[in-house]
């Protein structure tokens, strides 16, 4: 144990004398790794070529590149030289509960937070409402009363950890299964147990059923993209929706279900895809449904308008990925993404092809 944890230590610090943070040191060269010794799907030749070039081998069958193209995208090794990109800002984002904080002024476009559980405690938060006492009896009451919440890890990303708890007709469920109260009990402690940073108890949140109508499982999650160059306003630059299938659960992500481009000016979506292991391919239906993957995004000149404005609240914070439910009558914000994968955003934007990306990113490269 002593000689990998030293041969992992001598890696990182190698790593970071090619540009990568701390953070992102290690990830990397297991990434490169694993693409060289581990990936099936490309061969020697093609491997050598992608690397060298700054991306993985599956980018290129991903973006189809050439020669002639590459350097329309931001490498995928420079990109993560970047992290992190907000420098000491970034911590006002990547957890859930800091980010509410900051951005108070826009707390009905956030879902309701109700407990922490964290280092043994159950701790009350901002949305709680006050005849719920920081407990499992509280807890329990509260499911009860709202039929469903959601519970998550304090931080992450992908969906990781998430839970859906439900009542009904007097019963308990776990992520859609009948359970007694006492298997919630023990996962509640499990929870409990956890130190950093620990899981949060909020609303669980139903999608705009329009979206509903194409896939009802999963919150059908939006990612905006913005970014702002200094001296110029905030800019949107690139959105997509991305759909649940039976295979992803609760939650959705981009290697099922389908995911589609929106129109910035309208909020339109269409040109559904699926990311797999040989690259993108045509997903014009759902996958498990056969569902049209087209339509146009609920409440969307909302949506723009907002985004705007949070984004202009927080101008130190200079690049963020939102993600972002539409719900019946309004939006709620799941999460900021102060350094999100860029793999879906540059196959519909290719960042160095296009303004205001290719300016951005130079400048980051170039300090």
């Amino acid at each position: 144990m002593l000689k990998l944890g030293f041969l992992r230590n001598l890696i990182i610090k190698r790593m970071q004398k090619f540009g990568y943070s701390p953070y992102f040191a290690y990830k990397i060269f297991e990434k490169r790794f694993n693409d060289f010794f581990n990936n099936d799907e490309a061969t020697l030749k093609q491997k050598i070529w992608a690397q060298q070039r700054g991306f993985l081998s599956n980018h290129a069958s991903f973006f189809g590149l050439t020669e002639e193209n590459f350097k329309d995208y931001l490498a995928y090794f420079e990109y993560y030289k970047t992290h992190p990109i907000n420098g000491f800002f970034s911590h006002w984002i990547d957890d859930k509960l800091t980010v509410k904080r900051i951005l108070s002024p826009f707390s009905e476009y956030f879902p309701k937070y109700y407990f922490h559980l964290y280092k043994g405690e159950i701790l009350r938060l901002s949305d709680c409402p006050n005849e719920y006492s920081p407990s499992n009896q509280g807890i329990f009451a509260l499911l009860r009363q709202k039929e469903t919440l959601a519970a998550k890890p304090l931080s992450g990303s992908f969906g990781q950890g998430f839970t859906k708890l439900g009542y009904v007709d007097g019963g308990y469920l776990l992520n859609n299964e009948e359970v007694q109260q006492a298997d919630l009990q023990i996962l509640l402690q499990d929870w409990i147990d956890q130190s950093n940073p620990g899981f949060i108890i909020t609303e669980y949140l139903y999608a705009h059923s329009k979206l509903r109508k194409i896939w009802s499982e999963t919150p059908n999650t939006i990612r905006i993209s913005v970014l702002r160059n200094k001296y110029e306003p905030v800019k949107i630059i690139n959105a997509y929706i991305r759909f649940g299938a039976e295979k992803t659960g609760l939650v959705d992500n981009t290697g099922a279900g389908g995911v589609c481009k929106i129109n910035l000016e309208s909020g339109a979506f269409n040109d559904g895809k699926l990311f797999t292991k040989k690259g993108l391919v045509d997903c014009k239906y759902h996958t498990d449904n056969g569902q049209l993957l087209a339509g146009t995004i609920p409440h969307w000149n909302l949506i723009k308008e907002k985004i705007h404005e949070i984004s202009n609240y927080i101008p130190q914070v200079i690049y963020m990925g939102f993600d972002i439910v539409a719900i019946q009558d309004a939006f709620k914000i799941i999460e900021i993404n102060s350094h999100e994968g860029i793999e879906f955003n540059q196959y519909y934007y290719p960042y160095m092809k296009h303004e205001p990306t290719k300016t951005f990113f130079t400048r980051l490269l170039n300090e």
